[in-house]
């Protein structure tokens, strides 16, 4: 499954951390990846990491997960993950 997500300007943690958990309630898993828009993963790190270069040694992690930049529209983040459909109930 594949879940786009468009932040707001100026989004903050809270703002990302919401993306994230509107997945996993929704598929019921954790996703595999994390794409976003080269914006969001220059503002995450800014937010995020200890390491202002982070984005650039493409090296950024969010719960375990290797984020990426991809072309994407502005403010856009991406999760990515397999579901399991016995997991998903019946929705």
């Amino acid at each position: 499954m594949r879940r786009e997500c468009r932040l707001r300007v100026g989004f903050d943690q809270r703002d990302f951390e919401r993306a994230f958990e509107a997945f996993v309630q929704t598929y019921n898993v954790e996703p595999r990846s994390v794409e976003c828009s080269p914006d969001v993963l220059d503002r995450y790190c800014r937010l995020f990491e200890s390491d202002p270069n982070a984005a650039r040694r493409r090296e950024v992690r969010y719960r375990g997960l290797r984020m990426r930049a991809a072309v994407l529209a502005p403010l856009t983040v991406c999760f990515e993950g397999e579901v399991d459909e016995g997991r998903m109930g019946d929705w």
